[in-house]
């Protein structure tokens, strides 16, 4: 998993990017939480073939999508009128601060930033412009500046020179003024969406064919065989017992955060199920009511036909479980019953199939986990939402499968182990399904 961890979380170098900014130092790196975070994965092995599913919470393309819609919200649609203010510093100069980031329209309506307007419209002329065109004009510029300083010429008389001579010039011919404002604004734009956008695109990147192949001709060497990745792309951090826990365990490395409250607020936004002992224990259904044995053939006789069809195993689960196209199950009425065919994945996956709702959640850390440096004490915290029972075993009386071992089916238990500057601690996470 580390291998995995290292693949998801690669940055690009700095010398390869035009528009360089500050480099995150390590240590903040390490412990933020903008990143792709990989849980346990599961590995299957086979004759000729390796088969890896993981989980992937990715917060860093979450982070950037939203932070690219609301550029582009700001540019486009902003959300209260502009207002302006004039703060002065120490030295006494004004400085102009607005109340918000300024549109695409009022960036150039506003006097205080003609300068990045001239300069746009320049490199669109220089754009339009034949570069030997700009050599004979930037020698003759040359030129009137030299008989200026020899006193021939006066700055009034270069000026009405350089003028006739610009007019001259071809590219002003068609070269309108709406068609440069046009391009100004879209280059402003380009500006400031390219940056989220290129980090966005480099991001979703990552889980394609083209940049796995590298990985996939890793792992194939640590193995020496062919390599099958199973990628499991989560919404929320807590659907996975290792994500859940790696992020508790990044936010309690920071001295800042205080324990309890941040095991108090992971489990704030989680929306579980109410669940009433009394309505499960009198929901509890028969045996008759499950879905197999309502769709299964009870006579017995007509398993041992004579059969010569090239596969007797197919045909004999065929005779005993009808085929996918022939299921049909009976709609009771008020008045009447009616009968409806079944899908398999409307029917019997949303509502046969176990484990797909939340049922609870449980964290513990315990560990140095004082804030003071000095004389540092070991600490215990607790907090949970919901339970960790299986509703099947506790309340409807039914029986349950037990893993290897003492795990449950319906919990899944991550133990993890990190420090900080006043020693080690251990963050434990449960999340049960119901």
């Amino acid at each position: 998993m580390s291998l995995l961890k290292s693949f998801f979380n690669f940055q690009l170098n700095q010398n390869l990017m035009k528009n360089k900014t500050k480099r995150l130092k390590l240590r903040f790196r390490r412990v933020s939480t903008k990143k792709v975070f990989i849980g346990r994965g599961d590995v299957k092995h086979t004759s000729n073939k390796v088969v890896i599913t993981f989980y992937v919470l990715n917060t860093e393309g979450m982070l950037l999508s939203q932070k690219y819609e609301k550029a582009k919200k700001d540019l486009f649609y902003p959300p209260f009128p502009l207002k302006k203010k004039v703060k002065y510093s120490r030295k006494g100069k004004a400085r102009i601060i607005y109340n918000r980031v300024l549109s695409s329209q009022e960036n150039f309506v506003q006097g205080d930033h003609q300068e990045l307007y001239d300069l746009y419209t320049m490199s669109i002329m220089n754009k339009y412009a034949y570069s030997s065109e700009i050599k004979l004009l930037n020698s003759y510029c040359n030129l009137l500046t030299r008989l200026v300083e020899t006193n021939i010429l006066t700055n009034d008389e270069k000026r009405i020179l350089f003028i006739n001579k610009i007019s001259l010039w071809k590219p002003l011919d068609y070269l309108k003024y709406n068609q440069v404002k046009l391009e100004s604004l879209k280059r402003f734009k380009e500006k400031k969406l390219r940056y989220f956008y290129h980090l966005l695109k480099l991001n979703s990147l990552k889980f394609t064919n083209q940049f796995m192949s590298k990985l996939i001709f890793l792992v194939r060497k640590l193995y020496n065989k062919d390599v099958e990745f199973n990628i499991v792309k989560l919404k929320k951090m807590h659907l996975n017992s290792d994500i859940y826990t790696q992020g508790v365990s990044l936010k309690l490395r920071n001295r800042d955060n205080r324990l309890y409250k941040v095991l108090k607020r992971s489990l704030r936004k989680i929306d579980l199920p109410v669940i009433s002992r009394i309505s499960e224990r009198i929901s509890k259904p028969k045996k008759e009511d499950f879905f197999v044995n309502r769709i299964r053939n009870n006579i017995i006789s007509s398993m041992f036909t004579d059969d010569k069809g090239k596969d007797s195993l197919n045909n004999l689960l065929l005779s005993f479980y009808p085929a996918t196209d022939d299921l049909e199950i009976n709609i009771i009425k008020r008045s009447f019953t009616k009968k409806q065919k079944v899908s398999l994945k409307g029917y019997v996956l949303r509502q046969h199939l176990k484990h797909l709702n939340l049922r609870g959640i449980r964290v513990e850390a315990k560990g140095r986990l004082t804030r003071r440096a000095t004389a540092s004490r070991s600490v215990f915290k607790m907090k949970w939402i919901g339970g960790l029972k299986n509703v099947d075993s506790s309340f409807r009386g039914l029986s349950t499968v037990m893993l290897r071992g003492y795990h449950k089916s319906n919990v899944q238990y991550t133990f993890i182990n990190s420090k900080t500057r006043n020693g080690a601690f251990g963050v434990k996470g449960w999340v049960s399904s119901k």
